[in-house]
């Protein structure tokens, strides 16, 4: 490719590493506009940016005169440069202003961040032009990659990502699959029991004909778990009462769509006999035999020898060995060799991941991880061959690595009830806990719990019933864990804590009843959920009582009550408004304004002020935390009240309806009011 003269000088695999050590990575939610903001040690001790890497353009009208003089790198960061200038002027006014560190474009080049784990390639940043001594903004990263026939060892750690997946894609699979069964943890000792009924795949010189087996209890062997999208027509490939006989008999390979034919090819290119799909080993039309079978999920999934996703594909028919989207590479020299044969494959990588590499974990732009039964199936397995929409990615215990090169040293919880594994599992929380503490890693199991509520509540349902069925297996699994009893997503050993989750960003919950108000699984939403610090209960709990709407016990429920004593403070809704002109709550006879976290009602007062002051609103005070210490005296942590804000309930009377959270400053309330207040009060 044609390059300037500053271009050519610059000795691409031998930049110097980014200084990570002296940075924070900030979140800012959009995919190009970030910050990386000098450590607040550095801060205070007022240590400006230094200088370090490859000085590269100095000014955005040099890198423009590099890029129209026909420079083709220099037109690529270009590009990029214009993509984040178009995002920055598209910010809403407010969050523009709080987020003044916009370039200035004095630019430098240096190793990606994190090279060990993100492979090999180059960062174009910038000091920001506020603050300028403290802030840089990334303008682009570009990473190296080499074909899979050249080898590591002189060339690069990345992998060319191939448009169609092709034999030496899946040779990277059965590479993957061939070095986790050298994990200690990983794979199933031994064979595992099969589910109640497998498909009986053959080999690869089989024919086009498969079976429905019901093999027995008596049956170990490998099996493999597919985990995938239904979509819209998806029930004709269904098993039901009246087919169930014929699928026994044996049926056509190319009557599946394309999806269930690739999980089939590629469980006999791995040598595996047997493969478990929902759609086609569950009776679909016999609501006995889904609650029983759906309720097996946590032994299904974490038992099997292997779960394929298809991950990219929103239904049935995406298949897992589909077309990908394309990746566009071009060359750049090695050294100042113009020889044809020393070039190195680059290619424009998302920046934020780059930035976070948790966002190669969440996947979030890919239909299946927006699933609610695909989440729970990923946290089970022991470990998952991804088919991503532009490369395969592998998860298990060993860590998460991407096709391209990437390799993370953990992967999302997984939920399984071999207490080796939970061992294997909280210790590598505990050591990746420092440097991915903004995730909220944490040995504790509760603590685990409330990550993965927090990454399940927004998933998506396409019967919104399935709310609590969807995560039942994850929850059967913790009922082992933490040897307690599960009430409609809530543990009764740690109850108070549980009814305090937060809303975020929640909706009302389609389809009718699914769950009483004071839990999480009847709105649609995130929930967040734990104490932070230390916490001492203000209620007592008398009875807590579920009806279960079904065979499995973690699953659908027609009823749920919480009976407790605990004070029971009545609110009014204030003449203030918060800054943004959301709704503040006050004791009756109070001045302190509270924030009125609103399960699903809007916070604004414009839109739902009339309405909180037609209702009869009550706080329910049920903790307090002391886990923020003052900043002038650091000995001393801050007392927080945590409340439900509850309404009369329309059809059960005498009982409560829970509306919202309260959190706030342990002395608002008061002492005495407190102990005044004291009542019996039923949650429904």
């Amino acid at each position: 490719m044609p390059l300037c003269d500053l271009c050519k000088s610059i000795p691409w695999e031998d930049l110097p590493p980014f200084p990570n050590e002296n940075f924070v990575k900030t979140l800012s939610g959009y995919p190009r506009f970030h910050h990386l903001v000098l450590e607040s040690q550095l801060i205070e001790k007022d240590t400006p940016i230094k200088r370090f890497g490859v000085q590269y353009h100095a000014s955005l009208q040099s890198l423009r005169q590099a890029a129209s003089g026909g420079c083709e790198l220099c037109r690529i960061i270009e590009r990029e440069a214009d993509a984040l200038m178009e995002e920055i002027a598209g910010l809403p006014q407010p969050r523009r202003g709080l987020m003044q560190t916009e370039p200035s474009w004095d630019m430098w080049l240096t190793k990606r961040s994190e090279s060990e784990i993100s492979g090999d390639g180059f960062w174009v940043v910038n000091r920001s032009s506020w603050g300028s001594d403290k802030w840089l903004v990334p303008i682009a990263s570009i990473g190296f990659s080499s074909d899979e026939d050249v080898p590591r060892t002189t060339g690069s750690s990345g992998r060319v990502l191939r448009e169609v997946p092709d034999e030496a894609t899946l040779r990277r699979a059965v590479d993957w699959l061939e070095k986790c069964n050298e994990h200690d943890y990983c794979s199933t000792r031994g064979m595992s029991p099969l589910p109640s009924r497998v498909l009986d795949v053959g080999t690869l010189e089989s024919g086009p004909v498969i079976k429905l087996i019901e093999p027995g209890a008596d049956l170990r062997d490998r099996y493999i778990t597919l985990s995938y999208c239904w979509g819209q027509g998806s029930k004709q490939f269904t098993t039901t009462n009246e087919i169930m006989q014929a699928r026994k008999e044996g049926f056509l390979l190319d009557s599946l769509p394309q999806t269930l034919q690739d999980a089939v090819f590629i469980t006999r290119k791995l040598g595996v006999q047997y493969l478990w799909i929902d759609s086609l080993c569950i009776c679909q039309d016999d609501l006995k035999d889904w609650e029983r079978e759906s309720g097996q999920m946590a032994a299904v999934y974490s038992n099997s020898y292997l779960t394929l996703a298809a991950t990219k594909s929103s239904d049935i028919n995406g298949g897992l060995l589909s077309p990908r989207k394309k990746r566009t590479y071009f060359k750049l020299p090695r050294g100042s060799s113009s020889n044809e044969d020393t070039f190195i494959l680059a290619s424009v990588l998302p920046l934020h991941k780059e930035i976070i590499h948790e966002y190669h974990l969440q996947m979030r732009e890919e239909p299946l991880t927006r699933r609610a039964w695909g989440f729970q199936e990923r946290v089970l397995a022991r470990r998952i061959l991804h088919f991503g929409s532009e490369q395969m990615y592998w998860e298990c215990l060993g860590g998460f690595h991407a096709e391209e090169g990437l390799k993370l040293p953990h992967r999302l919880p997984c939920v399984n009830p071999d207490p080796e594994v939970i061992a294997h599992v909280e210790k590598r929380a505990e050591e990746q806990a420092e440097p991915h503490k903004d995730f909220n890693r944490s040995t504790s199991s509760l603590k685990v719990w409330s990550h993965l509520l927090r990454e399940y509540g927004p998933r998506e349902l396409t019967n919104p019933a399935d709310k609590l069925p969807a995560f039942s297996g994850v929850a059967k699994t913790f009922s082992r864990i933490l040897d307690d009893e599960y009430l409609a997503g809530l543990w009764r050993g740690s109850l108070i804590e549980g009814l305090c989750w937060q809303p975020l960003r929640c909706q009302p919950a389609l389809g009718g009843y699914r769950a009483p108000s004071w839990s999480w699984a009847s709105v649609d939403g995130t929930p967040a959920t734990g104490f932070l610090g230390e916490s001492v209960p203000h209620a007592e709990i008398i009875e807590a009582k579920i009806e279960i709407d079904g065979e499995n016990s973690f699953g659908r429920v027609k009823d749920g009550w919480i009976k407790l004593e605990a004070p029971l403070v009545k609110m009014v809704v204030s003449d203030n408004k918060g800054p943004t002109g959301h709704i503040l709550l006050r004791t009756e006879k109070g001045a302190t304004d509270f924030y009125a976290m609103l399960d699903t009602i809007d916070r604004d007062y414009a839109a739902s002020g009339s309405l909180l002051n037609s209702v009869e609103l009550s706080a329910v005070v049920l903790a307090f935390t002391y886990g923020t210490p003052f900043k002038a005296d650091p000995e001393r942590k801050d007392p927080c009240a945590h409340a439900l804000l509850v309404v009369p309930s329309e059809d059960r009377p005498g009982c409560m309806r829970r509306i919202g959270m309260l959190v706030q400053d342990g002395a608002a309330f008061g002492a005495d009011l407190l102990a005044s207040a004291k009542s019996v009060v039923t949650l429904v």
